[in-house]
């Protein structure tokens, strides 16, 4: 579930969260939201695409590509530079003229991407770096129910404080576990 309603909402998504869902201006045109796999990137970017009519890129189809920036953009996985440097660059320009806004998603904080070219680091760091840090225990069981719930999973109420007191504090192991107790259910059905 991937509506905003269905967003989990921490200390460490917060200002991110505020900002794109449009409860603080805008200060530039170009903004990067980093943060680890699976911590809600792509989710908070999504409802952010949805609300403002956004072009999606990313790289499951990078024959999307738009010719002119006409409307607000994100691009996903920046990080990886699936697009390239040149494309990237022309992005960003548009932005900035056009002053549409462009959001870009990164699991990479900008100082650990391999860019080659000097222009596109200088473009890039005057984008405002939305942070998602590190969740603490509360989110990550607010992670567990959401993803039981949207699996249709019934589980023992005790279950997730146990898990949490186990396991990696990542909101990627969090989706991971999940997986696999779905994957046991259905084995066992039960």
């Amino acid at each position: 579930a991937l509506g905003e309603d269905d967003f989990v909402v921490s200390a460490g998504n917060l200002q991110a969260y505020e900002y794109l869902m449009g409860m603080r201006e805008w200060p530039g045109s170009t903004t990067l939201l980093i943060g680890p796999e699976k911590s809600g990137k792509t989710h908070l970017a999504s409802i952010w695409a949805g609300q403002s009519g956004a072009w999606v890129l990313n790289a499951d189809h990078p024959e999307m590509w738009p010719q002119l920036m006409e409307t607000p953009i994100l691009v996903e996985d920046c990080h990886s530079l699936w697009m390239g440097e040149t494309p990237l660059f022309n992005l960003l320009n548009q932005s900035m003229r056009s002053q549409l806004p462009l959001l870009m998603t990164a699991a990479l904080p900008l100082d650990q991407w391999t860019l080659q070219t000097q222009d596109v680091r200088s473009c890039l760091r005057l984008a405002l770096n939305l942070e998602i840090t590190p969740l603490d225990d509360a989110h990550l069981a607010q992670l567990f129910v959401k993803l039981f719930d949207d699996r249709q999973l019934q589980i023992d109420p005790g279950l997730i404080p146990y898990l949490l007191s186990r396991m990696e504090r990542s909101p990627a192991h969090v989706v991971s576990l999940v997986e696999m107790m779905d994957q046991m259910s259905l084995e066992r059905q039960r």
